[in-house]
């Protein structure tokens, strides 16, 4: 496996050796001794006879200038790191025999059981973390130095040593699947080293913020936005500065240095979602990106990373994020697969308590004033409601109407009555109780259109028919787009009708009713689908009916009236 090592710092470097597992090599200069080194390195000088065993030194007092000893990563002391940030299935294996003496690592034979890593919890040398699919750690490592494991990654903390008793970090890591981002802090002195393997490649880093991916293929990019970072596979090695970036093959071949696509162009995101489904985003239209890297954050140094992903098609969308203050962070990437320049989005979600749905008036609907109201639906977490009305073709910063505290996501006919007719639109939103006693109000729903329009006028009914005739035809005055409905029983009550009809025309005929005595109510409603309230209760009759001098109708003994055969 190859690395990323420091560049331009000869006492640190780090490369892999055939035997005795990791080592640093060191040129001797006049005046070393075994003893120095051993406390330069070991931090105590008593440990000399260790590096005489391994170097085979004839005597420790002589030591050639310009000759170069292997100091064992084995032999010194052993470095901690801790978890910063974690989210979802992370694990972690112990490595039970490692920087043993084939310095191969961790395996899967030589692996203890893989458990579950909480924030806060301290890691050594060794262990290898699995990171699982929408899943993320951030690890802080001794010296500072941040690395954020991407989901569906797997890296080994090969080493953690310092140089001394107190010295700077000797750090490598190993990436065998997924994608790091690492921030280094640089030192003074610029002794420590940093380097990241790959199956492909290797990366070494001083004072600098870089991402190393590998890609299905066995490939590696590296990419780099502060400092530089030395590539290595095989010999030379290529020098990464900052906005550049390089692919290396499965074959460890390594491209030509590239350019990094510049930030992409989010200024057209919105500051606010309220969507409880997801968090949808247009992606921008970049030359040259063919995938879009896109990772939403509690912070801005991207620490606490809740979602990772990458995108080829608009909109992007997250779902499942909680309402709360977010940064979006978004890279293009090229052919190459080498990330760009990263645009950073503050965003606020505030999806719940969620809008309640419509449920009367239709969109675009009609309400007749003073005669119906608007109605949503529950919501379950709601306490209470919010309803606006605010002119058409305005905004509602200032409402004709703000409804607020309802106890019920009902707004009553009455309290419409005080608007003049015409065009309006209306949004409603939740409200809930907090365990703080306070309340919560959620987004608006879309507006909805609305007209509110006054109910058409109830006629006059005529009917027709001479003094000894019942009604044969009843006429009233109507307009152009009315329809009517009728309904007629033999009560005042109309619990059992014996008609209940729509027609077109302002009139109707009787004829087909039986000789007798009926009820009649009638509502009408206009082109715009509002409809009247229902007019009184008229009576009428049907059939010829016998008559006296004075034109009254006759009757039988039993009191029914005699009619013409």
């Amino acid at each position: 496996m190859a690395g990323l090592a420091l560049p331009g710092v000869a006492l640190a470097q780090i490369t892999p050796m055939p035997r005795g597992g990791d080592v640093i090599a060191h040129k001797v200069v006049a005046g070393d001794t075994l003893e120095q080194l051993a406390a330069q390195y070991l931090g105590d000088r008593k440990r000399w006879s260790a590096l005489q065993t391994h170097n085979r030194v004839g005597d420790p007092h002589r030591l050639l200038p310009g000759s170069v000893l292997e100091i064992p990563i084995r032999l010194m002391h052993m470095a901690s790191a801790s978890v910063e940030f974690v989210r979802g299935d992370v694990r972690s294996a112990r490595s039970l025999s490692h920087l043993g003496a084939s310095g191969d690592g961790a395996s899967a034979q030589n692996l203890g059981p893989a458990q579950a890593i909480q924030k806060g919890q301290s890691l050594q040398e060794g262990d290898l973390l699995k990171i699982a699919p929408d899943a993320f750690v951030s690890v802080r490592l001794a010296d500072g130095s941040l690395v954020r494991v991407q989901s569906e990654s797997e890296v080994q903390l090969r080493q953690m040593r310092r140089k001394g008793r107190a010295g700077n970090l000797q750090s490598v890591l190993d990436l065998r699947e997924g994608g790091l981002e690492i921030s280094v802090p640089k030192l003074a002195n610029g002794e420590r080293r940093f380097e990241v393997r790959t199956p492909a490649a290797s990366t070494s880093v001083r004072g600098t913020q870089f991402l190393v991916q590998n890609n299905p293929q066995g490939g590696t990019t590296a990419a780099v936005d502060e400092g530089s970072v030395a590539v290595q596979s095989g010999q030379p090695s290529t020098l990464l500065r900052p906005g550049q970036g390089v692919a290396v093959s499965e074959k460890g071949q390594l491209g030509q240095i590239a350019n990094m696509l510049p930030a992409p162009d989010i200024s057209t995101w919105p500051a606010l979602a309220e969507d409880a489904n997801w968090v949808s985003l247009p992606l921008p239209v970049q030359a040259g990106a063919v995938r879009y890297q896109v990772q939403l954050a509690k912070d801005k140094s991207l620490t606490k990373v809740l979602r990772s992903a990458q995108f080829t098609q608009s909109p992007l969308r997250l779902t499942g994020v909680e309402d709360g203050d977010y940064v979006v962070a978004i890279r293009g990437l090229d052919a190459s697969g080498i990330p760009g320049a990263r645009s950073l989005h503050a965003l606020r979600v505030k999806a719940h308590p969620i809008a309640p749905l419509y449920e009367a008036p239709a969109q675009d609907g009609t309400v007749g004033k003073g005669q119906s109201g608007l109605q949503c639906t529950q919501v379950t977490e709601a306490s209470g409601y919010r309803i606006q009305i605010a002119a058409a073709g305005t905004d509602f910063s200032a409402p004709v109407l703000d409804a607020k505290d309802l106890k019920d996501c009902v707004l009553p006919a009455q309290a419409l009555a005080v608007l003049p007719v015409g065009a309006y639109q209306w949004r409603a939103a939740s409200i809930r109780t907090l365990s703080s006693g306070q309340t919560d109000q959620g987004p608006f729903a879309a507006a909805q259109n609305m007209k509110l329009a006054q109910a058409p006028q109830l006629p006059e009914l005529q009917m027709g028919g001479s003094a000894g005739e019942g009604s044969r035809n009843i006429r009233w005055a109507g307009e152009e787009g009315q329809r009517y409905r009728l309904v007629v029983a033999t009560e005042p009550s109309f619990a059992a009708p014996l008609i209940d009809t729509w027609i077109d025309q302002p009139q109707w005929s009787t004829q087909a009713l039986p000789a007798g005595s009926y009820y009649l109510q009638m509502q009408v409603q206009d082109s715009n689908g509002l409809r009247s309230n229902f007019t009184s209760a008229s009576q009428f009759r049907t059939g010829n009916w016998v008559t006296g001098g004075d034109g009254q109708m006759l009757t039988t003994g039993d009191g029914s009236r005699l009619s013409r055969q």
